[in-house]
């Protein structure tokens, strides 16, 4: 399994901050290993509300779709599944009594026999998490 767990620090309130990054729909203007996101539904963020994304990895543009599949008041969960792999995204958000603290836990990991390449997933999964946790911090700023 690969994961990228990063913690930031923002001035936004932790509803407008979980609901940012919950919204995949604008999730190419923060990952730039996403050349693409939509929305597929309308009306507000809630389970089953879901995101057809193409992400560039490994030099290739795969096709992905997530869905909220966990929503409360401080934590999302976003899940997509191909045939070969599994994501869960799991974002949280704290307020400090000053600023809100949001937390991004993102997991990857190969499914059947594919399993067996886990460690390399993790290596090329570590460089776009690198990006993406860049463009994270910028977004929230």
């Amino acid at each position: 399994m690969a994961q990228f767990v990063a913690r930031f620090d923002t001035d936004w309130s932790p509803q407008r901050a979980l609901s940012y990054i919950s919204d995949f729909g604008n999730a190419n203007e923060w990952d730039p290993s996403v050349v693409t996101s939509k929305r597929r539904d309308e009306g507000p963020l809630g389970v089953g509300s879901s995101f057809d994304l193409t992400v560039r990895f490994t030099g290739r543009a795969v096709p992905l779709r997530y869905e909220i599949a966990e929503l409360a008041d401080s934590r999302v969960v976003l899940l997509a599944r191909t045939k070969l792999f599994e994501s869960r995204d799991t974002v949280s958000v704290t307020w400090n009594g000053q600023r809100t603290e949001l937390t991004y836990d993102a997991q990857l990991h190969l499914l059947g026999w594919w399993r067996v390449f886990n460690p390399l997933l993790a290596v090329g999964f570590g460089r776009l998490a690198t990006r993406a946790e860049a463009g994270i911090r910028r977004a929230l700023q």
